[in-house]
């Protein structure tokens, strides 16, 4: 008997903003400027190869070889820094990448204190230099407590305002939180995607669902020699498929949650935070 082929290791990195501002309230999910340009001169030292998630997946579904030391550098949410800030970055070490963008947020206004998003000539710009363009959700919901119908808008109805603004193919999702479930999975695919990421902190491999791409989030605090390690696989494990029990029990509270929420007048709902996190956080989050 043959022994079985290693899995090659495949770090898909989760970043948010890369600034020095707060993002939610918070610095967790802002990396400094100096910093990325740390970790993306490492990528490049370490001979990286660079992929987009939609070339990656066609890896996943065998279409496609998987090339030498594979990386994946993905963004959610869509803050402006990614286009005046990341983007340079990027072209400076010719690095590939994926952006994540919630369509509701696109070029709006928003409300003094509130995070700010690209507008549709930021996002144009980047995808001119490279980046593909994915979808994070229309209003950045947890989908795994959500109705059929709004699953809907969420999912199908995204994509096709960030193809009418693009006037392109858009082919990947995000979900939200990391959250999701068979049937929100269902939901993404039957909207006409062919893959999606996930969180998990985990390193993605040859063997990885295609529409729960296992995800690593790079958070203020990594630094260098953490993605080094990442980069060699070390300090996460391999990704799984399928769900944890705590995966699902974490699901069940948050459905139990919504809906009592839900069921409350307007004028007596308390505010539901916007990052809601499991007791095992490594599990299923992101923003």
């Amino acid at each position: 008997m043959s022994a079985a082929r290693p899995r090659t290791v495949v770090p898909v990195l989760g970043y948010h903003s890369i600034s020095d501002e707060c993002r939610d309230g918070t610095l967790r999910w802002s990396v400094s400027p100096g910093d990325f340009d740390e970790q993306m001169a490492l990528i490049r030292e370490r001979g990286r190869t660079p992929l987009t998630v939609s070339r990656y997946a066609a890896v996943l579904r065998g279409l496609a070889p998987l090339p030498p030391r594979p990386v994946l550098i993905t963004f959610d949410d869509g803050f402006p820094d990614l286009a005046e800030t990341a983007l340079p970055v990027l072209r400076r070490y010719d690095l590939a990448a994926t952006a994540y963008v919630i369509t509701s947020r696109l070029g709006v206004a928003r409300p003094t204190g509130s995070d700010p998003a690209l507008d549709w000539d930021g996002l144009a710009e980047l995808r001119a230099h490279g980046v593909e363009i994915g979808s994070h959700s229309r209003t950045h919901h947890a989908l795994d407590c959500l109705r059929r119908r709004q699953l809907d808008s969420e999912i199908a109805r995204s994509r096709r305002e960030l193809e009418d603004g693009l006037r392109a193919p858009v082919s990947s999702f995000a979900y939200p939180y990391g959250y999701h479930s068979p049937a929100v999975c269902r939901a993404v695919q039957a909207a006409g995607y062919s893959s999606a990421c996930a969180v998990k902190n985990a390193l993605s491999h040859e063997e990885d669902d295609v529409f729960a791409i296992a995800r690593v989030l790079i958070e203020r605090d990594t630094g260098t020699e953490a993605l080094d390690a990442l980069l060699d696989g070390r300090g996460r494990p391999p990704a799984w498929r399928g769900e944890h029990l705590q995966t699902r029990g974490w699901r069940a509270y948050r459905r139990v949650r919504h809906v009592l929420h839900a069921a409350r007048p307007a004028a007596r709902r308390p505010r539901m935070p916007d990052r809601s996190e499991p007791p095992d956080r490594g599990r299923e989050v992101a923003s």
